[in-house]
């Protein structure tokens, strides 16, 4: 249940909250659900994304930037740690 209403929060804000709302709930939501900043980050650029602005997708960049991180320290971290 808390998982869902992470997901739904965090693509609420990114539609009626500025970016860095959005960022840190997603960075703060990667451990536990840990491809919700790419899935932000796509569904970002979906919305947002001019190809005037930038040659690049900054929001799926930075997505799967926090995405890798987060596997990473999970797997790092002990699993009876994030099970909880």
């Amino acid at each position: 249940m808390r998982r869902g209403l992470l997901i739904i929060g965090v693509f609420v804000s990114t539609i009626f909250f500025p970016w860095p709302l959005t960022a840190l709930l997603a960075i703060g939501s990667s451990l536990a659900l840990p491809l919700l900043p790419l899935s932000t980050g796509i569904f970002f650029d979906t919305l947002y994304y001019t190809p005037a602005i930038g040659l690049w997708p900054l929001g799926t960049l930075c997505g799967a930037l926090v995405t890798a991180l987060a596997f990473f320290v999970r797997s790092r971290l002990n699993a009876g740690i994030i099970g909880r």
